[in-house]
């Protein structure tokens, strides 16, 4: 029995043993498992962040290419718009319209050579006849040509090339109806035309350039290229060239096509045997669309430090499996290691999470940086074009006063001439029928009137262009809130207007008797613009929802804004609509980054953010917003009336 006992003890003791070293594989599979996986999570996750990052930055790369595009385009554009308004003018003087080349000639030569622009201009009759400041009056007829055909149906136009007949010089003409009188509405008895060289329109495209190795080209209406680097590819009347749109390359006549549709865009394309950009921008003055072929390593050579960053994140995570796995080696040969390997896994996972973090935390400050920039940009170009403008129009503005008193001079002298002369000759008296003196007389002073009126219109929206811009205004500084308001919302003003779906929205101001202000003005503008932006689009939502129908203007849509001054020497601003209002689940997420309810393509998510961001880190304030569904929302702003003194405290 004993003998049969110990048999018994020894065949249990060997199963045990048996069982462990089968468990033993399992258990030592177990580490390197979960340190797989974790390695493979990180990397994963490391990927994905490379990967939004790296398109968030190309995203802003490819946008300002394509804003370089848009800013030659816009200079082609009023480099057209100031050579159109001149035929137009030309042909609406009595010079012109009185259609006697020996008159006419010597008038249109003094302005070719006041304008330096137009090598010749010429007067065309119904009949195709004409004449030009070249040769006078020519031997052929241009009745076939179809800047002329449009012209004597009453429409301005801007051609596409052609070779003049008289010069023999590749041209574009710029062509206008000369009417029988003033009244645009009475007959076209010919028509006006200035030609410009092709070449010189060619200069301003070909100044577009985005690194070596890009050039631009234009495409008429047709898809026809009107300038191009390669002159076998440029069309003209007389020698006209394939379409782009009917290209064997698919991805050229896609691109093409959208130029044609007066789209805006910029695309990676195969062009030549290697992939380039193509950024396309249309033309205001004309049918055309000028596009800016870039090298593909122009714009994506700027991805090499973001590159650089991951290849080192890369290694790093290389080399720390690497010695992780070391570590299991290790532990194999001391069970007494296992606590640490242990220890040393918990670690490895919170360096993967601390280093997903900052993925996220650099991915967050970088895109609020690059929105950053792109206000910067705004405010730069609004400063511009606001410089632009207040120059002419300055100009218009001190030269109009003089202009009325000469005219009421002229008008005085006429009326001494009726008072001692009331029986002129027969031929003054015609004259007098013919332009109706006496309403003349009574509408010039109206007519300079409304020019004054209009002047003042425009110098109010170039200061509040200039306001809103504050690009002088970079550090802080004392400054008057309610121009920062007023000058947002002139800017805003064309989205207040009426509209098919809902009236006009209307705008109280409650403003508080506010002292300067110590902020960073353009940050501040910033989001005022923000704000009122979101107030604009939450009535038009509602509009969307019918609630302001036609007939149904109850309540009517609108923005209350109040400023006041509090005790604690805070300066508060609220901005509230009656627009949708913010639900609960929504508010709670209204400031995080990247965080909106609008449909794709028509918000980013940073606006709020980068709002709650500006007040609270930069001006020591507070942004919070009250609303509820369906009841409107208000925001309110709160900063401190001295940041110096804030700073201090």
């Amino acid at each position: 029995m004993i003998l049969l006992n110990q048999k018994k003890i020894i065949s249990l003791s060997k199963f045990r043993q048996y069982r462990t070293q089968q468990e033993k594989p399992l258990h030592n599979l177990t580490t390197p498992l979960v340190l797989i996986s974790s390695i493979l999570i990180i990397a994963v996750i490391g990927i994905a962040s490379y990967q939004i990052v790296r398109g968030l930055i190309l995203q802003q790369l490819q946008e300002k290419a394509l804003l370089q595009v848009s800013q030659g385009s816009d200079e082609l554009d009023r480099w057209l718009e100031t050579r159109s308004s001149i035929i137009p003018t030309l042909a609406n003087t009595e010079v012109v319209r009185s259609l006697k080349w020996s008159v006419i000639e010597p008038y249109l030569k003094a302005e070719i050579q006041r304008t330096q622009e137009f090598y010749k201009i010429a007067v065309s009759l119904p009949d195709g006849s004409y004449y030009n400041t070249l040769s006078g009056k020519a031997n052929t007829t241009n009745k076939d040509r179809d800047f002329i055909q449009k012209a004597l149906a009453g429409k301005f136009n801007i051609s596409d090339p052609f070779i003049s007949r008289t010069s023999g010089i590749p041209s574009v003409a710029i062509s206008a109806p000369i009417h029988q009188s003033f009244d645009p509405a009475s007959p076209t008895i010919g028509v006006l035309n200035g030609s410009l060289k092709v070449n010189r329109i060619g200069e301003i495209v070909n100044k577009l350039h985005y690194g070596n190795g890009s050039y631009a080209f234009a495409l008429n209406s047709k898809g026809q290229a009107i300038i191009h680097p390669k002159p076998a590819l440029v069309f003209t009347e007389e020698k006209p060239t394939p379409s782009f749109l009917e290209s064997s390359d698919i991805n050229l006549a896609a691109i093409a096509r959208r130029m044609v549709n007066k789209e805006q865009g910029i695309e990676l394309i195969p062009i030549d045997g290697t992939n380039k950009y193509i950024a396309y921008v249309p033309l205001k003055q004309t049918n055309w669309s000028v596009a800016l072929v870039i090298p593909r390593e122009n714009i994506e050579s700027q991805l090499g430090s973001l590159n650089l960053l991951a290849s080192l994140l890369g290694g790093l995570l290389l080399i720390t499996a690497i010695m992780a796995w070391r570590q299991i080696q290790l532990s194999e040969k001391a069970k007494t290691q296992v606590v640490l390997l242990n220890q040393q896994q918990t670690t490895l996972q919170q360096q993967a999470q601390k280093l997903e973090q900052t993925l996220r935390e650099l991915q967050q400050t970088q895109t609020q940086l690059i929105q950053k920039e792109k206000m910067s940009s705004l405010g730069q170009l609004v400063a511009g074009v606001a410089h632009e403008i207040n120059n002419p129009v300055s100009f218009i503005y001190s030269n109009i006063t003089p202009a009325h008193e000469y005219t009421q001079d002229l008008l005085r002298l006429v009326q001494l001439y009726q008072q001692y002369y009331p029986q002129p000759v027969p031929e003054i008296q015609d004259e007098e029928e013919a332009i109706e003196l006496n309403f003349l007389m009574q509408d010039l002073p109206k007519l300079l009137t409304s020019m004054k009126g209009g002047a003042d219109r425009i110098k109010q929206i170039v200061l509040s262009l200039r306001n809103f811009s504050r690009l002088d205004e970079a550090e802080m500084k004392a400054i008057n809130i309610h121009e920062g308001i007023d000058s947002t919302l002139m800017i805003l003003e064309s989205r207040l207007k009426a509209t098919t779906r809902h009236p006009a929205i209307t705008v109280t101001k409650e403003y508080g008797d506010l002292p300067l202000v110590e902020c960073y003005a353009g940050q501040l503008n910033q989001v005022l613009m923000n704000i009122l932006v979101n107030a604009i689009d939450a009535i038009e939502e509602e509009a969307e929802n019918g609630r302001w129908r036609l007939g149904q203007f109850s309540p009517i849509p609108q923005i209350r804004i109040h400023t006041e001054l509090t005790t604690e020497q805070q300066i508060i601003i609220r901005i509230a609509d009656n627009g949708c209002g913010i639900p609960e689940t929504v508010k709670k997420q209204l400031f995080d980054p990247f965080f909106t309810t609008k449909p794709i393509g028509k918000g980013t998510g940073l606006g709020l953010s980068v709002s709650y961001q500006i007040i609270t880190e930069q001006h020591q304030g507070k942004l919070q917003c009250i609303s509820a569904s369906g009841e409107g929302a208000e925001f309110v702003i709160e900063i401190p009336l001295s940041q110096q003194k804030q700073l201090a405290a």
